[in-house]
This record gives structure tokens, sequence and C-alpha cells, in this order.
């Protein structure tokens, strides 16, 4: 599929590939870089010391070999390529910067750590599936971040790839097809605080129930405030009107233990 093409390249060197196969050209990179002398083995392994929740391959060939990604995220025309340890896209004709693209994926740059249960340091981030806040301090709400999940699932996971290229929806709600992530909203009134979540009701893990199940329990939130961006999507045909009733009466149940 023509929209599916791709590309790794730096300098005279172009390695064509589709775009789900760039994770593992990057793997394939890494182990012809390293095998080359111990120091840039060493280099890659320091590199990817804080890289525990996802991979590090992608952002070391782009942000220290300096391969530069040809249509990043299936965008016909556009460039990606890193500095600083940063990400930019640019159209393929103009070498200019368009913004801001990607962080690194580490857990330190995530800045991914548990979430803990004092309201007092409830605010606007995502839950991924152990129960962790994910946010970098520098990102301001949910729709960078997303953008940048959802760049890792397409450069690994072809039925992904096929899937995103007819999508037209929300970025949101595909990335919570395939990573039990809450977007997790918090809004404050004085010393009391309401939280709202959109969650997908078929990919969310146990960490994430309880967490869901304690701020119903200490009415941080209400059933209501719960809602399933599968029921959400209208380009999203695996749900349907009567699953989003049984779920939000199961919320209901678990709302009135306490």
């Amino acid at each position: 599929m023509e929209q599916l093409k791709s590309a790794l390249i730096k300098d005279d060197k172009i390695i064509p590939c589709f775009y789900y196969e760039i994770e593992q050209k990057c793997i394939d990179l890494i182990n012809e870089y390293c095998k080359t002398s111990d120091e840039n083995k060493n280099e890659f392994e320091i590199f990817s010391e804080n890289y525990h929740t996802f991979k590090p391959y992608f952002d070391f060939v782009v942000c220290k070999l300096g391969y530069k990604i040809f249509n990043p995220e299936l965008k016909s025309n556009s460039i990606l390529y890193g500095k600083d340890n940063h990400m930019y896209i640019s159209n393929e004709t103009d070498p200019n910067p368009k913004g801001f693209c990607y962080d690194l994926s580490d857990d330190k740059t995530l800045n991914i750590h548990p979430m803990t249960m004092d309201s007092s340091t409830f605010h606007d981030c995502l839950i991924d599936w152990n129960g962790n806040h994910l946010l970098p301090k520098d990102m301001f709400g949910h729709v960078h971040i997303l953008q940048q999940l959802l760049n890792l699932l397409l450069i690994s996971n072809k039925r992904i790839c096929e899937e995103y290229v007819d999508y037209k929806g929300n970025i949101s709600f595909f990335v919570q097809r395939y990573l039990p992530l809450i977007q997790f909203q918090a809004d404050r009134q004085g010393r009391t605080v309401l939280t709202k979540m959109v969650i997908r009701k078929t990919n969310i893990t146990g960490a994430q129930t309880n967490f869901i199940e304690y701020l119903l329990d200490n009415r941080y939130t209400y059933p209501s405030c719960v809602l399933d961006c599968g029921i959400m999507d209208k380009y999203d045909t695996a749900c349907n009107i009567s699953d989003e009733l049984e779920y939000k009466s199961s919320i209901e149940n678990t709302s009135k233990r306490a």
C-alpha cells in the first residue's frame, strides 16, 4: 500500500521500508552501530537506562544517529528529524521545522511515576496500565503525548498502520484501542476536586480499575464522569449503547460500596 511507504534517511543513505517496519530497521541499525566498537555499545546502553516502559530504538536512531524519517505518522511529503533530543516535522521541500513534534520516550522525560491517592496532587495527565502518571512537565493537555504514543504503535505494527490509514476520528480514542490509558482531568473548586476520565472499557487493567474505584468511593468522581471512548468514537463499531449502559451500571454498583 503506497500510503504505508516510508524510509530512513541519512546523508546519501536511504533505507526504504513500510512504516510499520521502522522499529525493526532501527534495531538493525543499532546492532550494526554497537558491533563497531565498545564505545558505541556503551553509548546505547547509557542512553537506554531510563527506558522501562517504551523502547529506545526509534529515539536513538533519530536523535543520536541522525537519521530522518520519511512520511512520519503516514503524513505524505514530510520529514521527521531530531535535534537536541526533540523531534520536529518539516515539509519535504522546506528544511525549516514546522513545530515541536515529540520528546524522547524514556520514563524520565515522560515523567512516569506512580499515581498517588492524595487528591491534592491530582492534575491533568494520562494514567498508564500500571496506574502510573504519564505526562511530561513541559506538555499541557493530552494531545501531544498521545501523538507520540501513536507513532510508537505505527512504527511496529502492520495492522495498526492499516487501520490508521482509513481512520478519521480522534487520535486519543485510536491510541486507547491498543494502549490501556486513562485520560485524566482534575477540576478544582477551592478545596474540592472533581475528576473526569475517558477510558476504553474493553481495554482497562486491574490497577486502573482499582484507581477508579478509589475515586468513586471517595466522591472524587461520579459514574457520569467516567466516559467510554469506545462509545464516543463514531468511527469505532466495536461498541454499542447497550455495552455503555452495562458498564455504567457496574460502575454505579461499585460506587455504592462504602
